[in-house]
């Protein structure tokens, strides 16, 4: 813990980015020629909602908080909206500025400052590694937690690098407990999902598309397709889809099972979807929360390959929640298969 002073800060900015928090596609660190960026836009999105993994913390009995680690936790979480707001969150290389980030003769991956709203600055040197391939891996979401919560913590009184470093442990472990991560295969971390699921009926889950070096949130795109219906009158024939009636939002929805279910690409171009189930919180008349289990979702985008790297295409994304029952058993001559049964459309409403 130190406190910065202003000729080292006006220093450390010659050589430090300051990145916006609002901006997931902004620049990221360039200290190796490696693709590097996902990392540092994974603290980003870490530091933005940092807030949300921190009330999921303290209203679980899985985050196993001692009374001292509670009161920690308490005073970042009350000062966050005013340490976020600050943005002051800088990226830089120990390797550029030696010394910079050594602090009791070790090489740290962060330092800041002892007050509220204190710089806080990261070391990109320390935010990859190599895996068994060869190749660089970043630093995950959830991996972010912990180094902020670490950093935050120093904010609020003279705690020592042990007990943040656990406190932030105990939050990072939470967020990758609810947190699920696709990747489109195996050994590659360039196109993925990751669903983050809160443990209430009210709630509709945080879905993160993660293509190259960019994050794509398409929560909100989840949310607005998801969908409760009342009655459903059947129709065995294909392509005929069911009639669905008396439409209504749920309360909340949970995504999960998720999978890779086609998969289109050539040199330059990808086209991919996801299919996994959704069950939503559906309130009726008598205010009963039931979870509907009836529906599943697909989400299907393509991409772009520049430089090397991977870049979403705005606008490809096309999410749609749809039943695929059993009795679908006949179809009608000369038909080719039904998109419902290809997983890419949706029941009719009746709004």
């Amino acid at each position: 813990m130190f406190k910065v002073t202003k000729a080292l800060k006006s220093a450390a900015m010659l050589v430090l980015a300051s990145v916006s928090v609002t901006a997931f596609a902004g620049p990221g660190s360039d200290w190796v020629g490696n693709g590097g960026g996902i990392a540092e836009k994974n603290v980003l999105f870490a530091y933005e909602r940092l807030e949300k993994y921190i009330e999921v913390c303290l209203t679980s009995d899985s985050c196993k908080l001692t009374p001292r680690e509670r009161e920690i936790i308490a005073k970042i979480a009350k000062s966050l909206p005013q340490e976020v707001r600050s943005r002051m969150l800088y990226f830089g290389s120990e390797k550029k500025t030696p010394g910079f980030f050594i602090i009791d003769d070790l090489v740290r991956v962060a330092k800041t400052g002892s007050t509220v709203s204190s710089p806080i600055y990261i070391n990109s040197d320390l935010l990859y590694s190599k895996n068994a391939a060869g190749e660089f891996t970043a630093v995950s979401v959830a991996e972010a937690v912990a180094i902020l919560i670490h950093e935050f913590g120093h904010h609020h009184g003279n705690y020592t690098h042990e007990e943040l470093d656990l406190l932030g442990v105990r939050i990072s472990m939470l967020v990758q407990m609810k947190t699920s991560v696709t990747p489109l295969l195996p050994w590659s971390n360039d196109v993925s999902a990751m669903v983050f699921t809160k443990d209430v009926y009210t709630a509709y889950p945080e879905v993160i598309l993660n293509v190259g070096d960019d994050l794509i949130d398409i929560s909100k795109a989840i949310a607005d397709e998801a969908m409760c219906y009342r009655y459903s009158i059947p129709i065995p024939v294909l392509p005929i889809p069911d009639v669905d009636l008396l439409s209504k939002k749920p309360a909340g929805s949970v995504v999960y099972n998720l999978h890779w279910d086609k998969f289109n690409d050539s040199d330059t171009k990808i086209k991919v979807k996801l299919i996994g189930n959704i069950s939503n919180t559906c309130v009726y008349k008598t205010n009963i929360l039931l979870r509907s289990n009836d529906y599943k979702i697909s989400i299907a985008f393509s991409a772009t390959k520049i430089a090397d790297k991977w870049k979403y295409d705005p606008g490809s994304l096309k999410v749609e929640q749809y039943r695929d029952p059993w009795y679908k058993v006949l179809r009608l001559p000369f038909q080719p298969l039904s998109w419902a049964e290809m997983g890419f459309a949706p029941q009719p409403r009746d709004n």
